[in-house]
This record gives structure tokens, C-alpha cells and sequence, in this order.
């Protein structure tokens, strides 16, 4: 094992009541980065973590509800398990104590 901690950040879409009310945007993500940007200033505050997911946008739905990627940018649920999960897995099966902790907004999915 070569870690002992991961530390990643994920942007999810709109909801319907984001939309609803035309929330601004004011996250972005470069590499490992997360920008987040005042909304009115424009002040940029930037975060680096080990991951910085981008799935806000880019991406198309399939006949089954699955996100497939649009673009470069955009994270699907395969990008995150094959960084985080395959590590996870394999570390568990080698006996190791392991542990997803997921902290999500309310609702937001």
C-alpha cells in the first residue's frame, strides 16, 4: 500500500431547483485544482487535492441514466471507481483496513 489517505472532490450537475432559480456556476476544476470563484467580485480561491472530479457538464445520458462523457473534462462514474475504487478494492483484499467516507449536499444525488 503506498497511501494511506486520498482526498478527492467531485462537482456534480445542477439539480432542477439550481436551474429553476438560474444558479451561477462558480466552481471549476484544472487538474488536481478546484477554482472557486465569488460570484459577484470575481475573487478566485484555489483548492488542490488529490482528485478534482468535473461532472457538472459534458457529458451525455443513455438509454439506462448512465452519464457517458462528452468531452475530456467530464469524470464518469468509471474515471472515479478506476482512480479510487480499484486501489481500494485491491488494498482490501490484501487485508488491509479500508474506508470510503462520502460527504454529499443533501438531494443532491
Amino acid at each position: 500500500m503506498s497511501e494511506a489517505l486520498k482526498v478527492a472532490v467531485r462537482c456534480r450537475p445542477f439539480n432542477q431547483r439550481e436551474i429553476d432559480r438560474d444558479a451561477k456556476l462558480v466552481i471549476d476544476m484544472v487538474g488536481a485544482t478546484t477554482i472557486i470563484r465569488h460570484p459577484d467580485s470575481g475573487e478566485e480561491k484555489k483548492f488542490t487535492f488529490d482528485y478534482s472530479y468535473w461532472s457538472h457538464d459534458g457529458f451525455e445520458t443513455d438509454e439506462n441514466g448512465y452519464m457517458r462523457p462528452s468531452n475530456d473534462k467530464y469524470a464518469d462514474q468509471t474515471k472515479v471507481f478506476n482512480d479510487l475504487g480499484v486501489g481500494l478494492l485491491n488494498n482490501a483484499w490484501n487485508g488491509f483496513n479500508c474506508c470510503v467516507f462520502a460527504y454529499g449536499q443533501t438531494g443532491s444525488g
